[in-house]
């Protein structure tokens, strides 16, 4: 492939930038790719990088621009729009089989299951189900281009000052599992008031927010959790139960060591990730604290010496009752203050995770395969739609990812780094696209690719068991 050559995408005299500037950046590639790449998917997925590999345009919109006639040979349009419509049922029946045997490794930890448990596990059982519900979530995660966040993260995640002026505080230590894992960083623009103006005028501030927030908890078993604390505090049994109970206080009874917790949340303000646990403490800020002294404070001592006075000098017991009997009522009064601060907290968080959730336990499950169906789609379309017209040898690989970034930025304005080896992996299995012996990856034409995967179907359909699940899913049954 010459340097001045350039990929072709869109209609006549709609090309990419030139491609040479990555010629033979195959390495380069295949280390900052995601879960195509055959490396540590878990370090790899912990890296904080500028792009993200999500692509925050909808398939539609990308086979649109992709099947214009003038980008194809006379005919071949219409064909290439049917190949990417074969394409997407294969891969929808692909996923919908992964999200039964997610399902299924989920059903043994689920707490909304209304079905009867029909087996008992031992606890070597349940850890070895556990491992593998873990690994399958991480999988699924990745391949819907979510990013996880990792322990030094959320540390500093949890020291930035809350959006919503909220003090939190979380115990991360309750948990034998918590992953959190996010896509698509971004902001947005809130309107405070600020001590600064002396809380005259509100004044506009740009606050980092993820665009979705990926949660899975599970709690340490209540024994697990004695023994840790007599370490830590070096008490009794006893004592160390009581810590429990206290530590556990804010969550519901039915909360159980027994079920992993699944989550997913839209436009979480970063500062504000500890509101999304269900062991969080609301806090008064120092401001508040102030305010509350000089206010409540000042009043009750005032108060009180006001009341003292009057019982001094009151002849008639009568008198003096009523003056104590207002002076319980101004300390009521004060310590209500205090309540009604709190409570005032708990409203914003309550107003802000009910607006902010997105779906629970299982419907995680299925809305994030939904989301890694859409991103394999499009990456697989982009792909494709170069190969199809050009053969590339696999030292060009680095190539051919630029003059998909460069096409995304110039058709629909987005930047991102495209996870390139995944999508050739997914295509390479499936026999669209080809190695030769030389080393050249070559797609089969619209045509050509339209009756092979119309033969896959044929022989899916004739060899697939539907109803027979693992040994282990039936188990979990």
């Amino acid at each position: 492939m010459g340097t001045a050559e350039a990929h072709s995408f869109g209609a006549a005299g709609e090309t990419v930038a030139p491609i040479s500037a990555r010629t033979g950046d195959t390495a380069a590639v295949a280390g900052r790719t995601g879960s195509g790449a055959q490396t540590d998917a878990d370090d790899e997925i912990c890296q904080e990088v500028e792009r993200e590999t999500f692509i925050p345009v909808t398939r539609f919109a990308i086979m649109e621009r992709l099947t214009r006639s003038a980008a194809w040979p006379a005919g071949d349009a219409e064909t290439a729009r049917r190949f990417f419509q074969f394409l997407a049922a294969w891969r929808h029946q692909s996923y919908t089989e992964r999200l039964l045997r997610l399902k299924e490794a989920y059903m043994p930890f689920s707490p909304d299951r209304d079905t009867v448990r029909a087996t008992k596990y031992d606890p070597s059982d349940l850890k070895r189900m556990q491992r593998r519900l873990i690994k399958l979530v991480r999988c699924l995660l990745e391949r819907a281009n979510y990013r996880r966040i990792d322990k030094e993260m959320l540390d500093q995640i949890f020291t930035e000052d809350s959006a919503f002026g909220l003090d939190l505080e979380v115990d991360l230590s309750e948990f034998e599992e918590a992953l959190l894992y996010f896509r698509g960083a971004g902001s947005k623009t809130i309107h405070q008031r600020h001590w600064k103006t002396l809380f005259l005028r509100s004044e506009a501030s740009e606050i980092p927010t993820y665009q979705r927030l990926f949660l899975l908890l599970k709690l340490k078993p209540a024994e697990t959790r004695i023994t840790e604390i007599m370490q830590e505090e070096g008490c009794e049994a006893k004592k160390a139960a009581k810590l429990l109970k206290r530590h556990r206080r804010m969550l519901p009874e039915e909360v159980s060591s027994d079920f992993v917790y699944l989550k997913l949340f839209k436009k979480i303000p970063r500062a504000d990730v500890q509101m999304l646990f269900p062991n969080t403490r609301v806090q008064f800020r120092p401001f508040d604290k102030v305010k509350l002294v000089l206010t409540a404070g000042g009043g009750t001592v005032a108060s009180v010496a006001s009341t003292v006075s009057k019982v001094l000098v009151a002849v008639n017991p009568i008198k003096a009752a009523f003056a104590l009997i207002g002076l319980v009522g101004v300390v009521f009064r004060q310590v209500m203050k205090f309540f009604n601060q709190r409570n005032q907290y708990m409203m914003v968080l309550a107003q802000n995770l009910y607006f902010h959730n997105l779906a629970d336990n299982r419907g995680v499950l299925t809305l994030l395969s939904d989301r890694a169906e859409e991103e394999d789609i499009k990456e697989e379309m982009l792909l494709y739609a170069l190969l199809a017209k050009e053969p590339l040898m696999e030292e060009e690989l680095g190539e051919a990812q630029l003059a998909i970034e460069q096409y995304l930025e110039h058709e629909f304005g987005v930047t991102i780094e495209f996870d390139l080896l995944d999508a050739l992996g997914r295509l390479k299995a499936d026999g669209v696209i080809i190695k030769g012996e030389d080393g050249t990856l070559r797609a089969m034409n619209p045509a050509e690719g339209c009756d092979h995967i119309d033969a896959m179907w044929d022989e899916y359909l004739n060899t697939a068991d539907f109803f027979n699940s693992s040994e282990e899913a039936q188990q979990a049954a």
